[in-house]
């Protein structure tokens, strides 16, 4: 049997890397829905899988800028604005490097969202 370094092309493990986080997604949601109270729910199904498998435009990897961007400005900002307001949305939006219109409900989510400590 072959091992994966001859078996798999590089377009394979391309792939692959797109179809493993929607398994994983896919997985930690199934934990969930039985129950696992360390799993997140993902509020996933089994289209919002395929999607991502198929390398769907609402996959993850095509909204990492504007969640990176939204964490790291609370980690920046949190603690003038410990909330999400107007002056904070407007402060954001001149310092978005992409379509801040566009990408301000996840920029907000990865704000407000309450990280693990």
């Amino acid at each position: 049997m072959k091992n994966q370094e001859t078996f798999c092309t590089d377009e394979d493990l391309s792939s692959w890397e797109r179809v493993k986080r929607a398994f994983a997604n896919d997985w930690e949601q199934t934990k969930a829905d039985f129950g696992d109270d360390s799993s997140r729910d993902m509020d996933q199904d089994v289209d919002d899988t395929i999607k991502q498998a198929m390398g769907s435009d609402d996959s993850f990897e095509n909204h990492e800028q504007a969640f990176r961007f939204g964490y790291a400005a609370k980690r920046r900002y949190t603690s003038a604005y410990p909330s999400w307001n107007a002056d904070l949305d407007a402060k954001l939006k001149g310092e978005y490097p992409g379509n801040y219109d566009r990408d301000r409900p996840l920029i907000r989510h990865a704000y407000v969202y309450k990280y693990p400590v």
